[in-house]
C-alpha cells in the first residue's frame, strides 16, 4: 500500500527526504536548497512509502505560469516511483513539464507518456 506524506504531516520525515535529495541533487538539477522547495509557497512536496519502505518523493513547483515536476528515489523502486508518479499527475488537470538529461529520467518521462520538446525539456501533455 502506498503511502503519501506531505510536510505538514507529522510523520513527515525531513531528514530522510533531505538525505535523498542532496544525494541526487546534481542528477536532478535543482540548484535550490531543500527547505526552499519544502517550504516553497507554489511547490507541491509529496513523500511516498510503499509498506512502510521509503520510496522517494516528487514535488511540482510553478515556473513562468506552467508546472514543472521533479523527483528523487531510491534505487530499485522503479515500477513503484512510477505508480507514485502516475497517482501525482492526477491531481492536476494542466499540461506538465520537466527538464533532465539523466538517462534514467528520461526513461521514467518517456514511460509516463512524456514528449520531448527540445534537449533537456519534456512535457506530459492533457488532451
Amino acid at each position: 500500500m502506498i503511502k503519501v506524506l506531505i510536510p505538514k504531516d507529522q510523520d513527515f520525515n525531513y531528514k530522510q527526504n533531505k538525505k535523498l535529495y542532496k544525494k541526487y541533487r546534481k542528477e536532478i538539477g535543482d540548484k535550490r536548497e531543500f527547505r526552499e522547495i519544502v517550504d516553497e509557497k507554489n511547490a507541491f512536496f509529496f513523500s511516498f512509502y510503499d509498506d512502510e519502505q521509503y520510496i522517494g518523493f516528487i514535488y511540482f513547483y510553478y515556473e513562468n505560469d506552467k508546472l514543472f515536476v521533479n523527483a528523487c528515489a531510491n534505487r530499485h523502486t522503479h515500477n513503484t516511483n512510477i505508480e507514485c508518479f502516475k497517482k501525482t499527475f492526477e491531481w492536476f488537470s494542466c499540461d506538465i513539464y520537466a527538464r533532465s538529461n539523466h538517462k534514467t529520467a528520461i526513461y521514467c518521462l518517456y514511460k509516463l507518456g512524456f514528449k520531448k520538446l527540445k534537449d533537456g525539456l519534456y512535457i506530459y501533455e492533457r488532451s
